[in-house]
């Protein structure tokens, strides 16, 4: 018998119909999708605004990574400056500097960013994180393997540039110790299995994409079969990875184990923005549908939710750095 998956979404009713029992531990995973993370930063900041985080375990992908970095430090709307003023500026991502063959996305810029005019007030961050543990996937090239970085341990600037790394947008894999990693969605486009994995049965997931949206494009696989063994290949090959993972995170979103419950919310249809380059309009729209889609969540299950994270006891939460590996794990202790 499978789980059960509740939606959280503008005209969806499902969370009004389901009664929460008990609760011990809850979750938080937010996908990634660049500028669609808007959506996200909406959801989150209505979470701030009513001093909701009862989540012990925080895993996001990408730009869900980031807007979980000005989550847990607290930051109203800090999410929602990133994407609106930095990713939308030309030092960040000019299409003729990417056509050209000089690089796409500057992440060290952006970076530079969340350090100056958008700086994270990451001393909140770290007393925020004192019971709770906050995670970063990126897809380690050595063995094509999701890796997760821990915001309170690790290096958090390396952490969140590698899991933007997004192939053919950004040139260079990150390298950390003895790998290269990428875009944390090549390989954990929806960490929720890793959630489940780390002990946790209820698990709310913050998408960018509609429930039925499935990842996938014919036309990367058949770019790849013509395309021969070049660094485009290698990078298109990576992205029909993506898809993979995709559709393996969208099935046990759909058909949770028995024991699982998944809280989703999601926009209803396709967002405006897109993955970059999108039109102010698209993303103050999009950031309006976040917010409204958290309080939606927030006045349903969100009240039935402790307001204090419990943290199930699993020897998970004692590592510094995971790094799933076929179906072994092998992890460097703190």
């Amino acid at each position: 018998m499978p789980g059960r998956h509740i939606s959280y979404s503008a005209q969806n009713f499902d969370g009004l119909s389901y009664l929460a029992q008990d609760v011990p531990s809850i979750a938080l995973v937010t996908e990634g999708g660049g500028q669609r993370g808007i959506f996200t930063a909406g959801v989150l900041d209505a979470f701030l605004n009513a001093g909701f985080n009862p989540f012990g375990l925080l895993i996001g992908t990408s730009s869900g990574a980031l807007n979980l970095a000005s989550y847990i430090c607290g930051q109203k709307k800090h999410a929602y400056r990133v994407i609106t003023e930095a990713t939308t500026s030309q030092d960040f991502f000019a299409l003729k500097r990417f056509l050209t063959g000089r690089g796409g996305l500057d992440l060290d810029w952006l970076l530079q960013q969340v350090k100056s005019d958008l700086m994270l007030d990451w001393n909140a961050g770290r007393e925020n994180m004192r019971n709770r543990t906050v995670l970063a996937s990126a897809c380690g090239l050595s063995e094509h393997q999701a890796c997760y970085f821990n915001l309170a341990e690790d290096d958090w600037q390396l952490a969140l540039k590698a899991t933007c790394s997004i192939p053919l947008l950004h040139t260079q894999p990150v390298q950390i110790d003895a790998d290269r990693y990428v875009d944390g969605g090549v390989c954990a486009p929806i960490p929720v299995q890793e959630a489940y994995r780390r002990g946790y049965r209820h698990i709310v997931v913050v998408r960018t994409m509609p429930v039925e949206f499935d990842g996938e494009h014919q036309w990367l696989k058949g770019m790849s079969k013509w395309v021969k063994k070049t660094r485009a290949a290698d990078m298109m090959g990576l992205l029909v990875e993506h898809e993979e993972s995709y559709r393996k995170n969208q099935a046990f979103l759909a058909s949770p184990p028995d024991d699982v419950t998944i809280y989703e919310i999601h926009p209803n249809k396709s967002l405006d923005s897109k993955l970059i380059g999108s039109p102010m309009e698209a993303l103050e729209r999009d950031y309006e549908l976040g917010l409204k889609s958290g309080h939606y969540f927030l006045n349903t299950m969100g009240r039935r939710i402790a307001r204090m994270p419990s943290v199930p006891s699993d020897p998970f939460f004692s590592m510094n750095k995971i790094k799933a590996l076929g179906q072994g794990l092998e992890f460097r202790q703190r």
